[in-house]
């Protein structure tokens, strides 16, 4: 009886074969794939104009913002530079509020 692995050669070159195709494939999509993100990516510039709009943009919207109570914002300032806030007595307080909602 004789034992030929010409078929064992066969096969390993084929899926050699298969192996190589099955790369090749997997480099063009990752190719493809590099030339889609760098057909997607955006060239932005800025007019030097930009600046002028953008700040009119913010003055109008500061403009239309609520004005500012002194008198509520007085107690607040005083509270902080006091370090009321860092007290366990605040701490309660907060809690206790957050509980209740």
């Amino acid at each position: 009886m004789q034992i030929s692995n010409t078929g064992v050669q066969s096969n390993a070159a084929e899926w050699l074969r298969k192996a190589a195709a099955e790369e090749s494939v997997r480099e063009k999509k990752e190719k493809a794939t590099k030339k889609e993100k760098a057909a997607t990516a955006y060239d932005v510039s800025i007019s030097p104009n930009a600046g002028n709009s953008s700040e009119a943009l913010v003055k109008a919207r500061a403009n239309a913002l609520p004005e500012v109570r002194e008198e509520r914002i007085a107690p607040v300032k005083e509270r902080l530079q006091n370090g009321y806030y860092n007290t366990p007595e605040f701490s309660k307080e907060l809690a206790e509020r957050l509980i209740e909602g």
